[in-house]
């Protein structure tokens, strides 16, 4: 996930796991003994919080100069082109959608044989589901080390909760009671532009539909990968339920429908999911009413939510990859986490830093961060596809889930017959042995 899903960081204390100075140098990082100079590129909108931590890794670690070369436009296509030209920089910005594509394409180098070969780091302070968002089946390794702990929670807004007199969300939520609570909060005036609704979702998101999915005892893949299942029965049930909200329930507003801006931040819907960043995005819009977050509520198989997060990778084309590493893993450090961490957009990705005041200790709202870490146990990582059949990212699988979904969403077409094609389409091309 890119942009607002992707947008995403995150901050922590690795030289407590080694006894060394936090974001101390690992390694050596050129056997010169002049200035070490690296090559970053950034994540833009990520750009300042990256300016403050490259300042401050510089003050910590005098030796190394780093030049920040932010790139617009199509991400892959240009670091493609640089690879072609031999080019690449050190240390670049990666995030969930680009770490299959960058790892079998030989762009990003395996980030954990540098961690092992660094006797004072570990990666085991690192939470698990995060760096598994950084692997592929594909091929071993790990090709993304994580800025934020990035896990979808329910946020909602207090102040219509209170006006329609309905008790807030609570951990021990289900779905069902998630609907109940947004049946009261729906007000239809027959124009959807200006009802007010209880509920919206990121409909084609991956890490929206496959929770709902899996959370209903399906799945999109089978378990050796060779099979698309969203045809199955847990998959059309998950799926039903989610767009439910919508064609049954009609406690989420029709896709496209028009508000004039975001229908959380206007106070029209009363509850949306999404990861730390909405916080950010939320506080900085200057809504006019008491918000706060919540563990999205457990669903009738099991509690399971999505997650999306970027990070950095060390090109495989550096000529310092002993240095590239240090950057890398101190964007990871304490001192960077905390800066990222301020901003509200990110929660820690270390577990040791799961209490530290540099976020926890942050004006409310959301005054829960609780919600935030405890989201982390019911992560779920993205069904992975070979790259010829596209991902839920992009490509074909995208584009064949998507419109199933959006067919089920208008009305045009049934759960059953709008999965029933999109498997039949991803599996014609999971049939070709695709890679």
């Amino acid at each position: 996930m890119e942009s607002a899903s992707a947008g995403l960081a995150a901050g922590g204390p690795l030289a407590l796991l080694a006894g060394c100075a936090p974001g101390g140098e690992s390694a050596p990082a050129a056997t010169s003994t002049g200035p070490v100079k690296l090559r970053f590129v950034p994540a833009n909108w990520h750009l300042e919080e990256d300016k403050r931590v490259v300042e401050q890794f510089q003050a910590e670690n005098p030796r190394f100069v780093v030049e920040i070369e932010p790139i617009t436009g199509n991400y892959i296509e240009k670091i493609t082109a640089l690879q072609a030209g031999d080019s690449l920089p050190d240390n670049l910005y990666t995030a969930d959608v680009y770490v299959k594509p960058m790892a079998v394409n030989r762009i990003a180098a395996d980030l954990e044989k540098l961690a092992q070969k660094d006797r004072q780091f570990s990666l085991k302070d690192v939470y698990p589901v995060m760096l598994d968002l950084g692997r592929t089946k594909e091929m071993p390794g790990l090709y993304m080390l994580p800025w934020s702990l990035d896990v979808l929670v329910l946020y909602y807004n207090k102040t219509m909760f209170s006006a329609a007199g309905v008790a807030f969300p609570r951990a021990t939520w289900t779905v069902s009671d998630m609907i109940e609570a947004a049946k009261r909060l729906t007000k239809d005036t027959g124009d959807p532009a200006t009802s007010q609704y209880g509920i919206v979702l990121n409909w084609t998101w991956w890490a929206e539909y496959v929770p709902w999915m899996r959370g209903h005892g399906g799945d999109v893949l089978s378990a050796d990968g060779k099979k698309c299942t969203v045809d199955a029965a847990g998959s059309i049930e998950g799926l039903e339920a989610m767009t439910g909200l919508v064609t049954k329930h009609k406690v989420a507003p029709p896709p496209g429908t028009n508000f004039g801006g975001d229908p959380f931040n206007l106070g029209k819907v009363a509850m949306m999911a999404t990861i730390r960043n909405g916080a950010a995005a939320i506080r900085k819009a200057n809504v006019g009413f008491d918000w706060d977050a919540e563990v999205r509520p457990a669903m009738p198989k099991k509690r399971v939510t999505g997650m999306g997060t970027a990070g950095n990778a060390v090109s495989t084309q550096t000529k310092t990859p002993d240095a590239a590493w240090t950057l890398a893993k101190y964007l990871i450090s304490p001192p960077a986490q905390k800066i990222y961490a301020s901003t509200y957009a990110n929660v820690p990705v270390l577990k040791s830093m799961s209490n530290d005041p540099s976020w926890r200790s942050l004006a409310a709202p959301p005054a829960n961060a609780e919600a935030f870490v405890k989201a982390a146990d019911f992560g779920t990582l993205p069904p992975e596809f070979p790259l010829a059949c596209g991902s839920v990212y992009n490509g074909d699988v995208q584009r064949f889930m998507n419109e199933a979904i959006n067919n089920v969403l208008s009305g045009k077409i049934g759960a059953s017959p709008a999965l029933g094609e999109a498997a039949r389409q991803i599996n014609a091309c999971l049939a070709t042995g695709a890679r």
